[in-house]
């Protein structure tokens, strides 16, 4: 069932219909390129600890991507991998981690593996976090840019408002990430569309800074 938003869109032009799909395609080809860059990205990070695969699979988690974008922000993702990053994964293969040898085979060494298994863990997980914060910044902002996009096609045919829920509908925002993007849309518009401070003065108040009764008493 279409949103109370999307029904709106039927009594739009054709015109403008169209340039908004092309719109949202633009926006969701620019989404998949901006999930696997980070992904690749991540993969960089990770590199020394896991094989692309697992780290590319990991920004999938964090992302909380599936279905369809999962598999095209995957595919995209390895394929901005060269030959080289392959190369180098596969010499890293056998020297990643901490194996448990021989070193460890006393209760002093098994506590020693522990611990260290325990920072490691520790410090993947504050990587994913940390990973999970720039990523959605940079998503965030990307939406951002291209809901300002959808804000110039419907002009004054729809407010700034109404374009931006479009967007996010059309897009499939989950709603805390529509609320991030509908905030900074209206953030960037604000200087542009709220009344100038000084249209804002009151008559009465321009009258009393011209005859000084507003000044302090002396």
């Amino acid at each position: 069932m279409a949103s109370p938003v999307t029904r709106w869109l039927q009594g739009v032009p054709q015109e403008i219909q169209r340039r908004l799909d092309r719109a949202e395609a633009l926006a969701r080809e620019d989404l998949v390129d901006t999930h696997a860059r980070l992904a690749r990205d991540l993969v960089t990070v990770l590199a020394p600890r896991m094989p692309f695969d697992e780290a590319i699979a990991r920004y999938i988690e964090i992302m909380g991507l599936d279905g369809e974008d999962a598999e095209a922000v995957g595919t995209h993702a390895v394929n901005l991998l060269d030959d080289a990053d392959v190369r180098d994964d596969l010499a890293r293969e056998g020297h990643r981690g901490w194996g448990f040898d021989w070193r460890y085979a006393t209760p002093l060494g098994a506590l020693r593996y522990i611990r260290r298994q325990r920072k490691r863990s520790g410090e993947e997980q504050l990587w994913m976090e940390l990973a999970a914060a720039r990523s959605e910044e940079a998503v965030a902002d990307m939406h951002m840019r291209h809901a300002l996009g959808f804000v110039e096609i419907l002009g004054n045919l729809a407010d700034p408002s109404r374009a931006v829920s479009l967007y996010a509908d059309r897009l499939d925002l989950p709603d805390d990430r529509a609320r991030i993007v509908y905030q900074r849309v209206m953030a960037r518009l604000a200087d542009k569309l709220l009344p100038r401070l000084h249209e804002a003065v009151r008559p009465d108040d321009a009258a009393g800074a011209n005859d000084g009764s507003g000044s302090p008493e002396s």
